[in-house]
């Protein structure tokens, strides 16, 4: 199993571990602030202080009201992100928690809590790449002695089962059992299975997008578009923002041949997340299918800067500056197409 699963799995071990963490930052923070000079130093230690017995009590509210007036204060104290991130995920707003997170990991990249808790607001979202950056970069702070980084491994695995046993203990029956086997069951490639649990899951929390978004995958790997476009849409109804739906949604209405609404939900996407490559290349597929040429070829070259390595968007280029009577381009782009194409084959076989 994934390092990251693994780690996922030790979520509610280590929430203990990250207020022992906190506590002993709040030592250091102490210390470091008797030694520094600056603006407001009495009241920022105040501050800290008072959220630290506010986060310890589980009195999110007042810890991150604190923690907010701290940060205007001392808007480098790395702690103070930290905990304001945990102080949020831990009252169900992982997406607020994100930036205080991605803040105090750049103030201090070797922070464990951060990176961990930073994956888990991640995978809440339903954003699995973005969450596997994060665990990877926790899982490279493991030690380099070969020995050592087996035995965590297997601790890892084996704290993984314990936990599993943990949540089977909360209710066979629950909505998390269900979508735990749905899980296993599409690892088994039994995506018939796995709708089953999910569906089971849906109706025990139809409140929760990310069974609905699972779901919806399911339905689209088992080339069910219009299943898959129920549960997606469903998704959004739920969580207007979240922007992997609308990916996926979009891919969805490009195969039911509906390139308008297709369009909008990648540009809704794009919003949402600027850098998601995937919803650039939607984007022009669907203004090409819609006949918007030259529309479509700022959205497929962001996509290739983005994704270098893909031949895709240089046929479909090739064939816009086709259309476009633009043979000199329609033929270098063809040519990158099939150099492309070449390369990738090569290195498959290289892997094989």
């Amino acid at each position: 199993m994934p390092v990251f699963r693994l780690l996922l799995l030790l979520s509610l071990a280590l929430a203990g571990y990250g207020q022992m963490r906190a506590q002993a930052s709040a030592m250091q923070e102490k210390a470091a602030a008797k030694a520094k000079a600056g603006a407001h130093p009495a009241e920022a230690r105040s501050l800290f202080d008072s959220a630290m017995l506010y986060h310890q009590r589980r009195d999110f509210s007042k810890s991150i009201a604190t923690l907010e007036r701290l940060i205007v204060l001392e808007p480098d104290r790395a702690a103070a992100h930290i905990m304001l991130g945990l102080d949020l995920f831990q009252t169900g707003r992982a997406r607020e928690a994100l930036e205080p997170f991605k803040r105090g990991i750049t103030l201090d990249p070797a922070s464990v809590e951060g990176l961990f808790y930073l994956g888990l607001c991640y995978l809440s979202m339903d954003r699995e790449d973005e969450a596997r950056k994060a665990f990877d970069r926790l899982a490279a702070k493991a030690p380099s002695d070969a020995d050592q980084t087996y035995l965590l491994m297997k601790g890892l695995s084996r704290m993984s089962t314990a936990m599993l046993g943990r949540l089977s203990s909360l209710g066979q029956d629950s909505a998390r059992m269900h979508q735990v086997r749905a899980e296993y069951y599409e690892m088994q490639d039994d995506p018939d299975r796995a709708i089953q649990e999910l569906e089971e899951a849906i109706r025990e929390r139809p409140d929760l997008p990310s069974l609905h978004y699972a779901v919806g995958v399911v339905y689209w790997k088992k080339s069910e578009p219009q299943r898959a476009k129920v549960a997606l849409t469903r998704v959004i109804e739920l969580d207007p923002r979240h922007f992997m739906a609308r990916l996926r949604l979009g891919m969805v209405l490009l195969e039911l041949n509906e390139e308008a609404s297709a369009a909008v939900q990648f540009r809704a996407a794009l919003t949402e997340e600027p850098g998601l490559n995937l919803a650039y290349l939607g984007l022009g597929k669907a203004l090409y299918k819609q006949g918007a040429m030259e529309a479509a070829v700022p959205q497929l070259q962001r996509y290739i800067e983005l994704t270098p390595d893909d031949p895709a968007p240089h046929y479909i280029l090739s064939q816009i500056y086709r259309r476009l009577e633009k043979s000199d381009q329609s033929q270098r782009e063809l040519a990158i197409f099939k150099a492309k194409t070449s390369q990738t084959k090569e290195g498959q076989s290289e892997m094989k």
